[in-house]
């Protein structure tokens, strides 16, 4: 079964990051990442299958074909439309929603971060120590980036995860709630020694260039992870989940 045209011309859209498909739609990747997706109650406009091994997915299309528009295609178009050198056999063209900013105890926020493999592991990582969402502020990769997506591991569809365009809005509008705190390498104070308070909104700069000026005068503290050997600095995402983990640890879990 050939693919529609125009649905073609949409994926291969999205593999670009072009067109108004972007702003409408994104792209998710192999079946966990799909599945996480449907069982979190967020639908595809779109499934793609291959027709190889398509008995896999006999479960999964029983469960979205009344919801789903499902196209069957062949190996050679997988492979034409995937975005990985060995296609998986299953695409998903998910909506985009409109997500209202997040509101809750931790809020993971990114400034100017470019790599889409980091920024998909900040989104898994914020899920699993129970964030309540990420925001990616002005500069940042798109969050529903196909490869960020993948990155996540389905986390994407757990959580809040919205794009700020307008950075002095948006931390005017959280300053009195949040106890905003920054995260660079030349923080006063060692993460492990600060005082973590509730409601926390913590930000992460690039690695290229850390904490942006008109990020960093909203913070109210800037903390810091020391390098004992000789790397320049950590991973962003590696960071990330440091801190967010000895977070947790003082301040919420009881081990």
């Amino acid at each position: 079964m050939a693919i529609p045209k125009a649905l073609k011309s949409r994926v291969n859209a999205l593999k670009l990051g072009i067109g108004d498909a972007q702003e409408k739609y994104f792209l998710a990747e192999g079946l966990n990442v799909v599945k996480e997706g449907i069982n979190s109650g967020w639908f595809p406009k779109w499934l793609i299958l291959s027709e190889e091994n398509l008995e896999r997915y006999t479960s999964l299309i029983a469960q979205v074909s009344n919801r789903v528009e499902i196209c069957i295609v062949d190996k050679k178009e997988m492979k034409e439309l995937s975005t990985l050198e060995a296609p998986p056999g299953i695409i998903g063209i998910f909506p985009r929603r409109d997500l209202s900013l997040p509101d809750g105890d931790i809020l993971v926020i990114v400034d100017c971060l470019q790599d889409p493999g980091n920024l998909g592991t900040i989104i898994r990582t914020a899920d699993a120590v129970g964030a309540s969402g990420v925001v990616a502020l002005k500069g940042s990769i798109d969050p529903y980036n196909y490869k960020v997506v993948r990155g996540s591991m389905g986390s994407i569809f757990h959580i809040p995860v919205v794009k700020v365009e307008d950075v002095d809005d948006f931390f005017n509008r959280i300053k009195d709630r949040y106890l905003i705190v920054g995260t660079s390498s030349y923080g006063e104070t060692l993460y492990y020694n600060f005082s973590w308070e509730f409601p926390l909104a913590l930000v992460f700069g690039s690695e290229a260039r850390g904490l942006s000026r008109d990020v960093e005068k909203f913070c109210k503290a800037i903390v810091r992870i020391p390098i004992i050997g000789k790397a320049e600095s950590l991973n962003v995402a590696i960071a990330c989940g440091v801190i967010l983990y000895e977070v947790i640890r003082k301040s919420v879990v009881k081990y």
